[in-house]
């Protein structure tokens, strides 16, 4: 019997992850600055409005807000969720996985640097905090939420946290969910993993493809660059060819011209739940002002957006490295775990599912 929609609001549950799973992406945070696109973690608060969205984002911590880079733990996690109830099995917004696992699943390698990697990630996605009117009604801005909270790290049990009420709500209604090409993470350029999301939210598999304002496109992504700028750099990568599962073309029109993105066969994976238009003919496909069907607009504020109400600060049990490595530290070098260990990983693993709700 399949597990209830609101089961995981048990919150003597707890979702533990065993298995590989294909990351899934929701829909609600592609094509909207809910991450910033560059690799170095950003201080300026995020403040954007459109017609019918309006998101703000900030980091009140200083520390930076969670990058694009950051999400792929989000969209991983998602996966999981999505697999898990496929499968008919019951989820909560309170996880446990090793990181293993999730290095596997991502192609990540299992060195140091990928552990300082997710326990950065870990960081800031824990400090980020969101407000959105997506999903949240006219009171959103007494909603904020961070995308994790209650992060615990240990070498027994690897990472422990809870996913924001938001995020599982989406996760959990797969209508709402859409796999990733695994070709996406390695991306290596923060507009290029954007514009593929964009691109798989809107054109999907569409044979007619998608057409954005480039303007519109400016003010959705939420970068600091100067809008000709950012045109330009839109161009290159539509000549590049390097966004899998899609290719791009500026055409004219508006102040900066029209990219339209259309599926190819050079998808690196399968993809379902093809997405359906959410823009009439008459527009000919056009997200932005030449369709008039948005008057999107991004400002960048002086001050961090101030929310009542502290935010937890990320607590660390032991550091993420002992996980790997024991309680002898890091050395300077850090060789790639051989089939030895991942066997053991797999079965540590399995025995610490005993006992666990």
């Amino acid at each position: 019997m399949m597990p209830a929609a609101d089961s995981w609001r048990q919150p003597d549950r707890r979702f533990v992850v065993t298995g590989a799973a294909r990351p899934r992406d929701v829909r609600d945070l592609m094509g909207r600055p809910f991450f910033p696109l560059g690799k170095t973690p950003r201080v300026i608060p995020v403040d954007y409005e459109a017609r019918h969205a309006s998101v703000t984002v900030s980091a009140p911590d200083g520390s930076g807000m969670a990058t694009i880079w950051d999400a792929d733990v989000l969209l991983w996690l998602t996966g999981q969720i999505v697999d898990a109830l496929n499968h008919d099995l019951w989820v909560s917004r309170h996880v446990r996985f090793t990181p293993w696992r999730l290095f596997q699943d991502l192609g990540w390698a299992t060195g140091a640097n990928e552990y300082r990697r997710l326990h950065g990630a870990l960081g800031r996605l824990a400090a980020t905090t969101v407000a959105t009117n997506i999903r949240n009604g006219a009171d959103w801005r007494e909603k904020p939420f961070t995308w994790i909270s209650d992060v615990r790290i240990s070498r027994e049990d690897g990472v422990a946290l809870t996913l924001a009420d938001w995020l599982m709500e989406a996760a959990c209604d797969r209508s709402r969910v859409l796999s990733v090409d695994p070709a996406y993470f390695r991306l290596g350029g923060g507009l290029e993993r954007w514009l593929y999301r964009l691109a798989r939210r809107h054109a999907g598999r569409q044979k007619e493809g998608w057409c954005f304002d480039l303007a519109d496109l400016h003010a959705r992504s939420g970068s600091l660059t100067r809008r000709r700028d950012f045109a330009a750099k839109i161009r290159a990568i539509a000549l590049a060819r390097t966004v899998p599962g899609y290719t791009f073309r500026v055409i004219s029109g508006g102040k900066l011209g029209v990219l339209c993105a259309a599926p190819t066969s050079q998808s690196t994976g399968t993809v379902d739940n093809d997405v359906k238009p959410v823009v009439g003919p008459a527009a000919h496909h056009i997200v932005g002002p030449l369709a008039d069907s948005s008057s999107d607009h991004w400002r960048k504020t002086a001050q961090p957006i101030g929310f009542e109400g502290g935010i937890g600060l990320l607590t660390y049990i032991t550091y993420i490295i002992t996980y790997y490595v024991g309680d002898s530290g890091l050395s300077d070098t850090f060789p790639t775990a051989p089939v030895r260990r991942e066997k053991e990983a797999r079965e540590a693993v399995a025995d610490r599912m005993v006992g666990v709700p």
